[in-house]
């Protein structure tokens, strides 16, 4: 590795650094939750979590931007967990190739079908307005009551039960149109 290369890759305030750091501590679940239905070990699941994340860091500078990070990932974890079932070849494996691959196929659009959603419930979230967003984040980022929210607003708590119902049915409907539509190539 070159010398710049190397010291870029060790500098804490590397903007590419802090972008990796970003998308695979944000797909770090849907990674293991792969990683956990094809070795089904929670042991190994968490060994080929932190295996994927170096495997992930030294291929980062081939990342495409245009595709989804959980993607490109998965696309690494699928080989990952196909290794470490080789090299489990001695003991008894409960599943054979095809089986192993139909599950890996699964758990890939699974994963992919949730990060589309995630992304979809972001941008909805920024068709509401602030007081329905804040509303929404009191109650279910910082689980308070309605009587909580209420008390802290000065509300009443049939006003905040509208502004929650009034959200939901913005976000639901936003959610069936932006999963609806195609998406672009």
């Amino acid at each position: 590795m070159p010398a710049s290369q190397s010291s870029t890759r060790q500098g804490g305030d590397n903007p590419s650094q802090l972008e990796f750091t970003r998308l695979f501590v944000g797909s770090q679940p849907a990674f293991y939750g792969f990683l956990l239905t094809l070795v089904h070990d929670r042991h190994a699941a968490d060994d080929l979590v932190q295996d994927l994340a170096g495997r992930l860091w030294l291929k980062f500078g081939d990342y495409e931007r245009s595709r989804p990070f959980i993607a490109w990932g998965l696309g690494f974890a699928r080989l990952l967990a196909f290794e470490w079932r080789r090299l489990q070849a001695r003991l008894p494996v409960p599943l054979d190739e095809p089986t192993l691959q139909a599950l890996a196929d699964a758990a890939t659009e699974r994963s992919l079908a949730s990060d589309e959603r995630h992304e979809a419930l972001g941008q909805c979230l920024q068709h509401l307005t602030d007081q329905q967003r804040q509303v929404l984040q009191a109650r279910y980022y910082r689980d308070q009551t309605v009587a909580e929210i209420a008390r802290q607003a000065q509300r009443t708590e049939t006003a905040v039960y509208k502004v929650l119902k009034r959200a939901h049915l913005l976000l639901l409907d936003c959610m069936r149109k932006t999963l609806a539509s195609p998406t672009p190539p």
